[in-house]
């Protein structure tokens, strides 16, 4: 007769062998090192203000896109946000920042896809407690404003709703807008430091 623990090792054994078979682990990992290879490389050029006085007025379409890589793994990319503020001025760094940001929105979205076929993320979230249930990922309200939660709130409201199958439509929008918010307080941060 098998004993209790089995079926519970048995899961774990699964869940094991479905995380080591995901692709979204592997591509996650990949990021992380691309990031941290760009953050070593951006350091070594002398920082954001280093890739400024190197391309000058191509920096942005270097910057832009290591801050949307940089923004899908756990690295800080208001540090980047921030950067912009103070090498771009408000008006332009709040621009640059958004750019980045809403990057790195629809690279998560589509992470977040992949991995509700990984991972069947749905029904997690179905079996979640009935307070998590009652906020409806896909609606306008939930992407918006889960963005504004600090550290996790940008990965929430980007990986869950693509998880869900929220139309990508309304993501995007939504995401445009939430992302408006943090880059302008990210680049006013940024500008203000110019001021000290």
């Amino acid at each position: 007769m098998p004993s209790p623990q089995e079926p519970d090792t048995a899961s774990s054994r699964s869940l094991i062998r479905r995380v080591l078979g995901s692709r979204v682990l592997y591509l996650i990992v990949g990021l992380c090192l691309v990031a941290f290879w760009l953050t070593r490389w951006v350091e070594s050029l002398g920082g954001p203000e280093g890739i400024w006085e190197r391309f000058g007025l191509a920096a942005p379409a270097i910057s832009v896109p290591i801050h949307a890589i940089v923004g899908v793994t756990p690295f800080p990319s208001d540090v980047i946000a921030i950067a912009n503020g103070t090498i771009y001025g408000f008006w332009l760094g709040c621009v640059l920042s958004w750019l980045g940001w809403y990057m790195t929105a629809l690279i998560e979205f589509q992470i977040g896809r992949r991995a509700n076929r990984d991972f069947d993320i749905s029904a997690w979230v179905s079996r979640a407690p009935a307070v998590i249930r009652r906020f409806p990922v896909g609606h306008p309200v939930f992407i918006i404003g889960s963005r504004l939660v600090p550290w996790a709130g940008g990965h929430i409201s980007t990986l869950l709703p693509g998880a869900m199958g929220v139309p990508l439509g309304r993501f995007a929008w939504c995401s445009a807008l939430g992302i408006v918010p943090p880059a302008m307080i990210m680049s006013g941060i940024g500008a203000g430091l110019l001021k000290l």
